[in-house]
């Protein structure tokens, strides 16, 4: 199994321009590349939201999270104005966040739930669980099978790390290019936050933003036309 995101792919991510999928003047919603840390920490690479930072101001920030390896829509505030209601849109869970994921194995298209609990594992690590962490829901739809593989359609119901990953896991069909949680370095991870929707914060009408998802997908979408 190999390591993590080279440097020279980090540098070539960077240099590419943001690409926005959404602005207002108190929002932004960008579509992350692969490779790419939503936040940074101190002394580390720069991330996503240094970009948006130097695109539209310091006082912008990352309303949520990807994994440096998924793709897709990334939400940030530009301002302070809408700190608290957008707070309270994310704890009355009034945000609906959909991802594809490409899988290994044949998804039963029964699965259309997955209800655990996620809990800390070693070496950074974490772990579907009976009893132990915090309780996890995804909801599932099969959107396409083709040889070895399936296209699932994943609506996280709580925001756990790495809970889609996980929940695909305990389905039997772990995702494509997931080097963290199975042996498969053949590929980059095929997890993509399709779409972001919500009331819009300055008077409730409904946003609904999309991202196609990168251009590596179209080969493996190919394979469900068929």
């Amino acid at each position: 199994m190999t390591g993590g995101i080279g440097l020279d792919s980090v540098r070539s991510v960077l240099d590419d321009p943001l690409k926005i999928v959404f602005e207002d003047s108190d929002l932004l919603a960008v579509d992350k590349p692969r490779g790419l840390l939503v936040e940074g920490f101190e002394g580390g690479e720069r991330s996503l939201e240094n970009l948006v930072r130097e695109y539209a101001g310091a006082r912008a920030r990352a309303l949520h999270r990807l994994d440096r390896d998924t793709t897709g829509v990334v939400l940030f505030a530009k301002n302070s104005k809408w700190n608290r209601a957008l707070s309270e849109l994310f704890e009355k869970k009034r945000i609906r966040k959909e991802y594809w994921a490409i899988v290994r194995g044949s998804w039963d298209k029964r699965i259309n739930r997955i209800d655990t609990r996620i809990c800390r594992q070693e070496n950074g690590r974490w772990g579907n669980s009976k009893t132990e962490g915090k309780a996890a829901l995804t909801t599932f739809r099969l959107l396409g099978q083709g040889g070895e593989f399936s296209w699932v359609q994943a609506l996280p119901k709580t925001g756990r790390t790495h809970q889609i990953r996980l929940h695909c896991l305990a389905a039997g069909c772990p995702i494509v290019g997931d080097r963290f949680y199975s042996d498969d370095d053949s590929n980059p991870l095929l997890l993509h936050a399709r779409s972001l929707s919500f009331p819009h914060p300055d008077g409730g009408r409904e946003v609904r933003l999309n991202s196609e998802p990168p251009g590596n997908w179209s080969k493996w979408l190919s394979i469900f036309e068929k």
